[in-house]
């Protein structure tokens, strides 16, 4: 089977020089961009050369010099699939300098016989001169593992010498810019997310048909808002706009380099569901064409 070129390869994950550890908030980083107002008002600015409409000129952020420095690294998000994106920028911003530390093996022994010196040699070296120097030069030990004998003798033996010998992690390298907190409930920002998109898709919604749409509440019987569900509707109103306040800030601190948070920034641009429909109706379209013409080419 042919492989896809839209999908995202382990291998993609280091260029350059440089790693990244694989992490799914990358990826939703990369969408919270697309629904930022601050960072749609830099795509036009960096797009018109600093010509702003005056409507625009007037919603401008105190930070946005931040924001503008943000969209100058990140880019054009609107005109970007994420595995074209990732590969051209993500592991740049991401990355740090290296591979990670992994257990490799050098050399293997015949039985009987005389080893080839040479060979062996030849193949500590490489490890030495190559291997070892793009793994960041990590401290490690030589084993000679026999293997006419039983794992768990092996493993009883190598769990011993790393008790003797293992070390703390070093100190990893900064990135250019790095997650604010990678053990975040995923759900919770794929949630977000959900509530934000459908707002921009069907900005003329109430919020509880939004709520039903995105599951906010999975437990509410019925679809409808009659008399009897009110109290029920209300809840799933107050929720979906909690949900709402918090994706918008997730996306504003998305476009000043910190994700996921969902703290209020001090300054930020209001959502505007119209403005983004016709975004995202744009986007849309795009992606459609660009990802005909990617899959054409690789056929």
């Amino acid at each position: 089977m042919a492989k896809n070129p839209l999908a995202i390869l382990k291998s993609d994950f280091q260029r350059d020089g440089k790693f990244v550890e694989v992490h799914r908030l990358y990826r939703f980083w990369f969408e919270f961009l697309a629904l930022s107002p601050s960072y749609e008002l830099a795509r036009r600015y960096r797009a018109k050369k600093g010509k702003l409409s005056k409507a625009d000129q007037d919603r401008l952020p105190a930070d946005f010099e931040k924001v503008l420095e943000i969209y100058d690294a990140f880019g054009d998000i609107q005109k970007y699939l994420f595995k074209t994106w990732w590969v051209e920028r993500g592991v740049d911003l991401f990355g740090i300098q290296g591979a990670p530390s992994t257990t490799v093996p050098i050399y293997k022994f015949a039985r009987g016989g005389n080893s080839d010196k040479a060979k062996v040699n030849e193949a500590v070296a490489r490890y030495l001169d190559t291997t070892r120097l793009k793994l960041n030069k990590p401290p490690a030990i030589l084993l000679a593992i026999p293997l006419d004998t039983t794992r768990q003798k092996v493993l009883k033996e190598i769990k011993a010498l790393l008790d003797k010998h293992i070390q703390a992690p070093a100190e990893p390298a900064k990135p250019k810019y790095s997650l604010a907190a990678k053990d975040t409930h995923v759900q919770n920002v794929i949630d977000a997310m959900s509530v934000l998109y459908i707002r921009s898709a069907r900005p003329d919604w109430k919020l509880w048909q939004i709520g039903e749409e995105c599951k906010i509440k999975k437990n509410r019987k019925g679809r409808s808002p009659d008399p009897d569900a009110f109290d029920s509707m209300r809840t799933l109103e107050q929720m979906t706009s909690r949900k709402l306040k918090t994706a918008s800030y997730i996306a504003e601190n998305a476009a000043r380099g910190i994700f996921p948070s969902q703290s209020k920034p001090k300054h930020f641009v209001k959502f505007d569901p119209v403005e983004f429909n016709e975004i995202l109706l744009e986007k849309t379209a795009w992606i459609k064409k660009e990802k005909a013409r990617i899959l054409a080419k690789s056929q």
